[in-house]
């Protein structure tokens, strides 16, 4: 009996361990995994057993390009994503589209019976992640931002894009940083820079420069580098 749950025990932390961003509370979906679509709650899951429940199946298409696609149990085509991983949190379906660093919630519409991909904005994505720090890509000056890290703190990023660039193929250049499934969420764990580019070309580098600070509290836009408020 001990031996079992030793087992037991393991795989259960196995599976938190490999989960996007070692978080139990967000389940990732990959290949051939199912969602699960409860119209009586307007909820997503990935085992639920209501009567009135809507199983789709994840499928990513080929090439470099690739997104995501769900189809019914008779493999017809649900519908097409613009993201090529997705989660789900809270009771929500949450694209993520890895090359445009840009993030979407899929609802069904009852009216017109259909799937619909919406973006999130910066509010909506703090309240998946409260623990995150948002950086917009609009926010970079000459391609560099500072930000602050609490000593001896693990310090979680989340970026956006809110321009029209595109991020296909980029990686980050950093032993600072820890990557997770969602391209724009990293962890690091101690002050540098991080760069974040397409491999070997200098001319699309972005620079995150992380330094020892207290949080900041100004507004959400703001600019003003270590010259702001600082929480009490």
């Amino acid at each position: 009996m001990k031996k079992i749950l030793t087992e037991l025990s393991i795989i259960i932390f196995s599976v938190c361990f490999i989960s996007v961003a070692n978080a139990c509370d967000i389940e990732g979906l990959y290949d051939n995994y199912q969602a699960v679509y409860m119209p009586s709650t307007n909820t997503w899951t990935t085992i639920g057993m209501v009567d009135d429940r809507i199983v789709l199946t994840k499928k990513t298409t080929e090439g470099s390009g690739s997104y995501s696609q769900y189809y019914f149990g008779n493999d017809k085509l649900a519908f097409s994503l613009k993201s090529n991983f997705e989660f789900i949190k809270d009771g929500k379906l949450i694209g993520v589209d890895n090359a445009g660093l840009k993030y979407y919630e899929i609802t069904y519409d009852e009216k017109n019976k259909k799937f619909v991909e919406t973006p999130l904005q910066a509010k909506s994505l703090q309240e998946l992640f409260p623990n995150v720090e948002i950086i917009k890509i609009s926010q970079f000056t000459n391609n560099e931002i500072t930000i602050k890290k609490e000593a001896f703190k693990e310090k979680k990023i989340l970026l956006v894009n809110d321009t029209d660039k595109y991020f296909h193929k980029y990686t980050y250049k950093s032993a600072n940083v820890q990557p997770t499934d969602i391209k724009g969420l990293i962890k690091v764990n101690r002050i540098g820079k991080v760069k974040f580019s397409l491999y070997g070309d200098k001319t699309t580098i972005l620079t995150i420069k992380i330094k020892n600070g207290e949080k900041c509290t100004c507004i959400e836009n703001c600019k003003c580098a270590f010259n702001c408020e600082l929480e009490k």
